[in-house]
């Protein structure tokens, strides 16, 4: 016991002493966030790319990791899994703009239903604080209502848009541990 709390005053000692790199990462990040949300289509086509090279990387893997299980029963699976990693990934890189378009989409399908779900689900169980659950379905029903509305305009707008908000709250995250660590 008296090892782990060794460790983490050792870690939170280390910590301290970069608190600078993390202000500065936190900085950047919401530096970053805002120029996305400002240039918020560049942004959605960018982050369409970026999530079309993952899924057409994790497509290889997935094959190479076929290969691997040649005695496991569901090799099959593994190869068609890989090859519409890499059939998806490669659509995205060719047609970013479709890929966002289709994206936004599926997301404001998830946010309709999902919302409905936390909605109904809340005032159902009426667990401890379920009113802020509901509000939290109510506000997911209402996005996903606006995007498809808007759909396909909102397309070329809201993934950059909600990738400049998360590295704002990630950017502020950060930035508040900087200034705690600052001052432990």
């Amino acid at each position: 016991m008296n090892a782990l709390a060794a460790n983490i005053a050792e870690s939170v000692q280390i910590a301290h002493k970069n608190w600078g790199w993390y202000l500065a990462l936190g900085i950047a990040l919401v530096l970053a966030g805002i120029y996305a949300i400002y240039e918020d289509t560049a942004a959605t086509t960018a982050s369409v790319i970026v999530i079309g090279a993952v899924v057409f990387i994790a497509g290889i893997l997935q094959l190479a990791g076929a290969f691997l299980a040649r005695g496991a029963g569901h090799v099959i699976i593994l190869l068609l899994v890989g090859a519409l990693d890499i059939i998806v990934g490669l659509m995205l890189l060719q047609h970013p703009t479709a890929g966002a378009l289709t994206i936004t989409l599926l997301l404001a399908a998830l946010f309709v239903f999902s919302g409905i779900y936390r909605f109904v689900a809340a005032l159902w169980l009426q667990f401890p604080y379920y009113g802020w659950a509901a509000f939290s379905g109510l506000v997911s029903l209402a996005l996903g209502v606006l995007l498809w509305m808007q759909w396909p305009i909102s397309g070329f707008w809201f993934i950059g848009f909600a990738v400049g908000v998360n590295f704002i709250f990630a950017g502020i995250a950060w930035s508040s541990l900087a200034l705690k660590l600052k001052t432990a």
